[in-house]
Formats: C-alpha cells, sequence, structure tokens
C-alpha cells in the first residue's frame, strides 16, 4: 500500500511543470494592473486639483449670485478662499482669447463679463458663463487672481446702468 503511494505521487509531474508557468501569468496580470494603476494617478491627481479649484470658484459664484439678485446697491461681501498650488490664475469677467493660456487684453468688456475662466499650471483651460458681470475693484478690468490663501471683497457696483460684482484680493 505505502508502495503504491509513493508511485502514484511520481508519476504526477504535470503540477510541478505547470507551477512555473501559472506564476508567470499570474506576474504578467500584476505587471499589467500595476502599470494601469501608475498612468492613471497623474490623471486622478489633475481631476483632483480641478475640483479643489471648482470648488473654490463655486463658494465665491454663490456669494455673487446671491449678491447680484438681492443685494442692494454698495453691498460688501468677503469669502475666504484657498487656491491650489497648481492653479496658475483665474479670471472674473473677461474670455480666453486665440486659444492660449496667458493673459491678453482684460479690459472690461460687457459681452464677455460674464464668462470666468481658470489656467492650471499643467495648461488645462476651463470656461464658464454666469449671469453675474464682474469686474476688478475699480470697474476697469476683469479680476484676476492667483494660488494660494487668500480672502476675496465682492462689492455690488454700477456702471453705466449696468450691474456687476466687482471683486478685489484682500
Amino acid at each position: 500500500m505505502l508502495f503504491r503511494r509513493i508511485q502514484v505521487l511520481s508519476i504526477d509531474t504535470d503540477a510541478v511543470i505547470g507551477q512555473p508557468i501559472g506564476l508567470l501569468i499570474i506576474l504578467l496580470i500584476a505587471g499589467v494592473i500595476i502599470s494601469m494603476l501608475f498612468l492613471t494617478v497623474p490623471t486622478l491627481l489633475r481631476d483632483s486639483e480641478q475640483q479643489k479649484v471648482e470648488g473654490e470658484i463655486n463658494r465665491i459664484l454663490t456669494e455673487a449670485m446671491n449678491m447680484f439678485e438681492y443685494a442692494d446697491n454698495g453691498s460688501v461681501l468677503t469669502v475666504p478662499v484657498q487656491f491650489p498650488s497648481s492653479m496658475r490664475y483665474l479670471i472674473f469677467g473677461s474670455f480666453q482669447r486665440n486659444g492660449t493660456n496667458e493673459m491678453m487684453n482684460l479690459s472690461l468688456d460687457e459681452k464677455t463679463s460674464n464668462n470666468y475662466y481658470y489656467v492650471m499650471n499643467d495648461g488645462n483651460v476651463r470656461i464658464f458663463r454666469s449671469n453675474v458681470r464682474f469686474s476688478n475693484h475699480n470697474m476697469t478690468e476683469a479680476a484676476i487672481f492667483y494660488s494660494r490663501t487668500k480672502t476675496i471683497t465682492l462689492e455690488l457696483c454700477q456702471r453705466e446702468g449696468k450691474t456687476y460684482v466687482a471683486m478685489q484680493e484682500r
């Protein structure tokens, strides 16, 4: 009986030969999965940074829209924000022109004063539109902000019969 068990074990060599091939397949699949994770991490980080920027913009926009709709002329409000360092700049009251990531003419224009956009350090640009007209604090240009923690002052102002939310960094 003992001799028969030893004989059965010595005849079955398929498992010994198949084991390295199975390990190789497992390693290849694991390598592909790890490579895919490393390729998606930069995209996930970029999306996370953009969501942070858009979250801060939404805080500003909510206050500006409430002010624009319901507040009296001359009303002032401050909004603390913290933009990530991956944001190059944010412009309220202008529209990105000629497909570049650099600021061109920021003169106040009634036709584009309800637009805002931001540019990330990697060159990604996101453009939006609002019901609110924006300007800088002296109502001559669009308002521009750079990355870091700051407090933005919003003031409801009139210019040539049009209502604007004038913005200034404090």
